[in-house]
């Protein structure tokens, strides 16, 4: 008989949170540099990715993550959490930048961690949290 350990179902879930999240890094940071080698200021080419990367993290995160079916409130709910994770990366992508000069490829890849964070939580904690 398997006992259920919520310790460990956690654990699963971050692992499979980390894995999609480092796919879905990998594609927007790619479209995001991509962007940037076409001298697309850094905070368009910042929104750009974050807009094609939104329907893609969408099924990524919502299906291999959390097992979600999805509904539009959810998806409402996906698209608020990327605006609120944009709108902070932007801030700190120009902090970054303006304040302390570093490159707009540098600049990003240090605002990933935050990123991260501020995804796992959301979406943990409200986007899927009833899902």
């Amino acid at each position: 008989m398997t006992r259920f350990n919520a310790g460990s179902y956690l654990n699963i879930k971050q692992a499979k949170f980390l894995t999609a999240g480092l796919l879905n890094t990998i594609v927007g940071y790619s479209i995001y540099a991509i962007f940037i080698a076409l001298s697309v200021p850094y905070l368009t080419a910042l929104f750009l990715a974050t807009i094609m990367g939104v329907f893609f993290n969408y099924f990524s995160f919502g299906r291999l993550v959390f097992k979600s079916k999805g509904s539009f409130i959810i998806f409402v709910k996906f698209v608020v959490t990327y605006g609120f994770v944009y709108f902070v990366n932007a801030i700190a992508l120009n902090v970054l930048i303006m304040t302390f000069n570093v490159g707009a490829y540098v600049g990003q890849a240090l605002c990933v961690p935050l990123s991260v964070f501020l995804s796992w939580v959301l979406m943990n904690y409200w986007v899927y949290k009833n899902d």
